[in-house]
């Protein structure tokens, strides 16, 4: 494989003016890209994209002449792509088809745009990176060798990012050039460093993007050489960065596949002359990791952060928002006094917290300290906490009761769009306190009107309280945060809260998380909420339908919910509710024993359907009927040398057939063979209903296959016969233990119940099979 391990780099004042040299060039490089989807568009050097959601663009952009590759094409170090128009070309190309084939929703326009884009481009990145100047040049030994390195440490390993980095970074150290890639708290050039310009060094180096690479290796280096030269260095800085680049899950590589196939389907002369990776799904599982699943937050984490969550909820909601009226109030009138803005906020309103008895109140309610010399940043004192981190963790409260008891993914709940909105939250009856909210879905891209709980009313009002607070007219959604900022029209300016936003943001959960748990390293996505409602709502029990029924009664134990379903009374006006409104197409019988019963009768069926395939596998063998080869076959002929030699086996057929083994039919030794498989574990797994189970020579006249639809009501429908069979044996144990005088009279009673509920639904089954027995001779109704 040709490769170039001798990196070439270049330095940020010549990127720059690289940048406006060509600056002509790129642009008319970007007349000649080319889109056909609507939600696309070409301006300048930028690709935008739309999509239309709730009424409402979804806008995003993507600028080419920020996006920089290895050098290649006579170039020395890295260039924007721009500059390699055929690779630009195919880039763009690529991005299209997956629009074209996209629909209108919120995850087009927010990641699955930049994806594509970026993982595309990271194949290009490779291909420039080794030399190769035309998509056709690459050959099958060089995808072989990338798959190697993607399996060793996915993208960074593939593109050598590590040892670019490391090597780059090291020359920008020797040669005391570091400056331009720091980012400072401020602008003063004393300021502490807090993190890497890394958009910078990805141009630098010629990477696509360098997020989610970055090793912590680098960021040791630097803070090292930084204390050197006694440069202050943020805390946290030498915790940022991967520590290991490993093995990628299979489902990261599924995505990386798919999308890099599209090059060998491009419509241009230079494309792959070869699918780079057939059938993305295997070799996605053999080289990837199996997903695994998100563990689940542990009970004491649950019960504290759900009662720091109520605690900031009905407790300190109603001081804070007062006191962000009060503020409010304060600033307006300072204002109206002709007084300057920016003094208002970085003298008065601190001086004007520091004489508030609210704030000594909320300080004692929580437990925290408030610091007084700004209302935003707390860097005076780190211990104490700002007027916004303050208001950050009561947003942060109505996030976890609101994730916690509806079941929402994040976006669902906080994002602007789709969020939680006024416009989406009604009273529906204030003397029953019914409140209900509109949720969106989305992966249905739709909303549904849900009832909530006393919980997430709260939470909803909270939010539509403490925006008013501070009047945030211009804030889009309900999760904002004023940060107290004035700007010139004298309002107030704010943040837009995420809670899953990151460790190096103080506009999201970490800081409520720590309060509530004492860490804040914990997995807090959608799913690990979810699974709290689920086990707070659902499935303590097994029947979950049940459960919900029994919740919704407001009954203590489900026991007693089962009578509703089962009481003899009740049955007589279900069915006959059921014919009234038309609800089902035939009778159905839904009460718990119709169920357990029927559950009862698949598992039989799927047990002598396996043993009676096994059979035949086995005939056919014995037969020569079929070429069999492999090793199951040389499985089946061991089990069959050694049943002829067991003396026990041969004692069994003995007893059973008058005969020993070898002397049995073909028939008898492939079903008695077959029934040692079944008891050893052998299981065959198809599906019952694949195949008719009506007798030899009764007539099949529909040419459909034996699905649900058309074997309904057939009476020889196994599991419905078998069905059958079993409630009859259970009803003649009932009656037995009826009857049985020794029992206790509630247990009698019980069963006297069960015999009721069993008898009708057999009475039932038996008027179905009568009324369908016709079904084959006469073939099926469409």
């Amino acid at each position: 494989m040709r490769t170039n391990l001798n990196y070439q780099f270049i330095d940020e004042e010549s990127a720059q003016n690289l940048l406006f040299q060509y600056k002509d060039q790129m642009l008319e490089n970007a007349k000649l890209l080319v889109v056909t989807d609507e939600k696309l568009s070409i301006v300048g050097t930028e690709l935008h994209y739309a999509a239309t959601v709730e009424g409402e663009k979804q806008k995003g952009s993507i600028d080419l002449a920020n996006t920089w590759v290895p050098g290649a094409v006579g170039w020395q170090h890295p260039i924007p792509i721009l500059l390699h128009k055929d690779y630009a070309k195919a880039l763009i190309e690529v991005v299209d088809k997956f629009a074209n084939k996209a629909k209108h929703n919120i995850s087009f326009a927010k990641t699955g745009v930049i994806a594509q884009f970026n993982i595309a481009a990271q194949f290009i990145e490779y291909l420039c990176l080794n030399g190769n100047i035309h998509l056709e040049d690459i050959n099958n030994k060089q995808i072989e060798e990338l798959l190697e390195k993607l399996k060793v440490g996915g993208i960074t390993k593939m593109l050598n990012i590590s040892e670019r980095v490391e090597l780059f970074i090291d020359s920008l150290i020797e040669n005391d050039e570091l400056e331009p890639f720091l980012r400072r708290d401020d602008e003063r050039r004393k300021a502490r460093v807090k993190g890497l310009k890394v958009l910078k060094l990805a141009q630098c180096i010629g990477s696509v993007s360098l997020n989610q690479h970055l090793s912590n290796n680098i960021y040791q280096k630097v803070a090292k050489y930084l204390k050197s030269k006694n440069i202050l260095v943020k805390k946290g800085f030498t915790t940022k960065g991967i520590l290991e680049s490993g093995q990628p899950s299979s489902k990261s590589f599924g995505n990386w596949f798919s999308i890099w196939n599209k090059f060998a389907k491009l419509d241009s002369d230079d494309h792959l002359q070869f699918i780079p990776f057939p059938n993305p799904s295997r070799l996605s599982k053999k080289h990837g990791k199996t997903a695994s699943r998100t563990k689940n937050l542990d009970l004491e984490d649950v019960v504290n952060l759900l009662g720091e969550s109520h605690k900031w909820l009905y407790e300190a909601s109603n001081k804070i928002i007062s006191l962000i009226k009060e503020i409010k109030i304060h600033k307006d009138k300072l204002l109206t006094d002709g007084l300057n803005h920016q003094y208002i906020q970085r003298e008065l309103l601190p001086e004007f917290l520091l004489n508030s008895k609210k704030v000594n109140e909320l300080e004692k309610l929580l437990s925290i300290t408030i610091h007084r010399s700004s209302l935003m940043s707390s860097t005076n004192n780190p211990s104490a906490y700002s007027l916004t981190e303050v208001v950050t963790m009561l947003v942060s409260s109505c996030y976890v009761v609101l994730q916690t008891y509806n079941a929402r993914r994040k976006a669902e709940i906080q994002d602007p769009l789709i969020g939680i909105q006024e416009q989406y939250f009604r009273c529906k009856s204030k003397k029953y306190n019914w409140y209900q909210a509109s949720f969106y879905n989305e992966k249905n891209n739709e909303r549904r009107w849900y009832t909530l709980n006393n919980g997430s009313t709260k939470a909803i009002r909270c939010l539509i309280n403490l925006k008013n607070s501070w009047r945030g007219n211009d804030a889009d959604g309900l999760f904002v945060v004023p940060n107290f900022g004035v700007n010139e029209q004298g309002g107030f300016k704010h943040f837009k809260f995420n809670f899953n936003k990151g460790k190096d943001s103080k506009i999201s959960g970490n800081m409520f998380l720590e309060m509530a748990l004492g860490r804040s390293d914990v997995d807090t996505g959608s799913q690990p909420f979810r699974r709290i409602y689920a086990i707070i709502f659902h499935y303590q029990y097994k029947n979950a339908d049940l459960l919900a029924l029994c919740h919704q009664l407001g009954h203590v134990d489900p026991d007693h919910t089962v009578v509703y379903v089962t009481e003899p009374a009740s049955r007589d006006q279900h069915e006959q509710l059921h014919n009234k409104v038309k609800l089902t197409k035939n009778e159905k019988n839904e009460s718990t024993i119709a169920i357990k019963e029927e559950n009862k009768a698949l598992d039989k069926v799927i047990e002598e359907v396996g043993i009676e395939t096994t059979a035949k596998d086995i005939l056919c063998l014995l037969m020569g009927t079929e070429k069999m080869a492999g090793k199951y076959t040389a499985y089946l002929k061991k089990v069959y040398r050694v049943l002829q030699n067991s003396i026990r086996f041969n004692s069994y057929t003995s007893d059973t057939y008058g005969k020993e083994f070898v002397d049995l039919t073909p028939e008898e030794k492939s079903g008695e063979m077959a029934k040692v498989l079944d008891a050893r574990g052998h299981k065959h797994r198809p599906k019952p209903h694949a195949s008719c189970h009506r007798k030899p020579g009764d007539a099949k006249k529909h040419k459909g296959p034996c699905e649900p639809t058309e074997c309904a009501g057939c009476p020889y429908q196994e599991v419905k016969k078998v069905q059958l069979d079993i409630m009859k044996a259970d009803l003649a144990e009932l009656k037995t233990k009826q009857s049985d005088f020794s029992m206790l009279l509630i247990e009698r009673m019980r069963d006297k119940e069960q015999i009721t509920n069993l008898t009708i639904l057999i009475e039932g089954y038996e008027r179905s099979m009568r009324k369908n027995e016709s079904l084959f001779s006469s073939g099926v109704k469409k």
